[in-house]
Parts: C-alpha cells; structure tokens; sequence
C-alpha cells in the first residue's frame, strides 16, 4: 500500500503482508509482523488478541492508544449486555461524575487534590461516555476496575466520613424521612432528574406523587408571580 513501487521487483510481486488493521497488503520491508490490538476486533467481538500490523499502523495505534476517541454507546451499544465489566466501570464513572462537584467546591479536597488520582484519565473526570483503547485493554484484563474502585471508595470515604462541609451537602430523602443523609451517588438511591434532589430509589419508585422538592420550588414560584403581578396593581 506504502510503496507500490518497491513492492514488485522486475513484475514479480514480492511478499505481502496484510496489516490487520487496514486490510492492506505491503511488503516486508514496510510490514515487520509486529502484534497489536485492533480496535475494531477490540470493540465488536471483545478480542483482544495481538494482531500483525504494518509499521505505520502501528506507529498510529500506538499514538492513539490511551486517547478517549471511542463512544460506545454509539459504535456498539450491545457491547454493554454481554461485557459485565463494562456495565461496573460505566457505574463507576458516572458515580465519579456525581461526586465532582463535591471536590471542586471543597478546599480540603483541592488542596489534597483528590480529582488528580485520575490524572491519567481526565476523560473519567469529564464523560462517562468516552474510552480509550487502553481503557478498554485494562478493563479485559481486569486492572481497570479494580483500580477505580479503590479510587470511587477513597472518593466516598472523603464525601461522606472526612469532611464536614462535604456531609453536610448531603440530602435527607423528603418521601419518609427516615434514615442515613443521602448521596446522589449511593446505590440505594435515586435522584430527581428536574431539581436533583436525591431520595430512597424504593420511596422514589413508590411513590405515585411529584417530587416534594419540585412541588414546593413551583409554589414558590406561583407566590412571587402574584407577589410581583399585586404590586403591578395601581
């Protein structure tokens, strides 16, 4: 593919080598059988065995190795129903995104500059959507999770046991009442998608009436519409 006219010597076609991620042929001079990942094998059939490559593919793979340029929600949703780990480290990252904004408004957490435990991840900051070629090859091999749960607990033991400021943004589940302050990022929990408020993912179900938070913030907002229309009044 490189060099067409090197690949052939006085009409003879030299060695060809097919570079598994290109489906390309070239010669051996351009193809030293070096092993790869191939994403697309990687990301359709959850095969993550070493393929041969061409020197300028890998050259490419092994450059775009640990950028998030893969969405797979989108190049293949169904990946999620077969692959268990994947499922783990969706959850995951979306109880990391919930607990952002703990960290970024706690100066104890920016000076111990916890959201920097993923510094080699910055998308897991930022999406939950996004993965790496590395991501994927980590989860496989079962280093991914085990890692980020070690992080997720560190980042919940911060929230929830370590700091007061933190603590006290918790939320009190509006429905019963009862039990331990509420996290958006607890498992038993569900939270509003419309005013965030956070309950008992059963009260939450169970529950056949509006969010008790919504419903109060819309009458408080009707009050200030007639306070405001009354003044309005000559």
């Amino acid at each position: 593919a490189p060099c067409q006219p090197r690949a052939t010597t006085g009409g003879v076609p030299s060695e060809a080598r097919q570079c598994d991620y290109t489906g390309l042929y070239y010669c051996s001079s351009c193809h030293w059988n070096d092993l790869a990942v191939v994403p697309a094998r990687a990301i359709h059939n959850w095969d993550f065995e070493p393929r041969k490559v061409s020197r300028c593919s890998m050259r490419y793979l092994a450059l775009m190795v640990s950028r998030p340029v893969l969405k797979l929600r989108e190049i293949n949703p169904l990946l999620f129903n077969y692959v268990e780990e994947l499922v783990e480290i969706r959850k995951l990252r979306q109880d990391i995104l919930l607990m952002k904004p703990y960290f970024i408004t706690c100066k104890e957490a920016m000076e111990a500059r916890l959201l920097l435990q993923l510094q080699d991840r910055q998308h897991f900051v930022e999406n939950d959507e996004m993965y790496s070629l590395q991501d994927l090859i980590d989860i496989e091999a079962g280093r991914l999770g085990c890692s980020l749960t070690e992080i997720h607990t560190l980042f919940a033991k911060h929230i929830k046991l370590d700091c007061e400021r933190c603590q006290a943004k918790g939320f009190v589940c509006e429905l019963c009442r009862e039990g331990d302050v509420l996290f958006p990022f607890d498992s038993h929990t569900s939270v509003c998608a419309d005013c965030s408020a956070v309950f008992h993912r059963d009260c939450y179900y169970d529950n056949s009436t509006t969010c008790p938070r919504c419903a109060r913030l819309s009458l408080r907002k009707q009050s200030l519409f007639q306070d405001s229309g009354t003044e309005a009044e000559p």
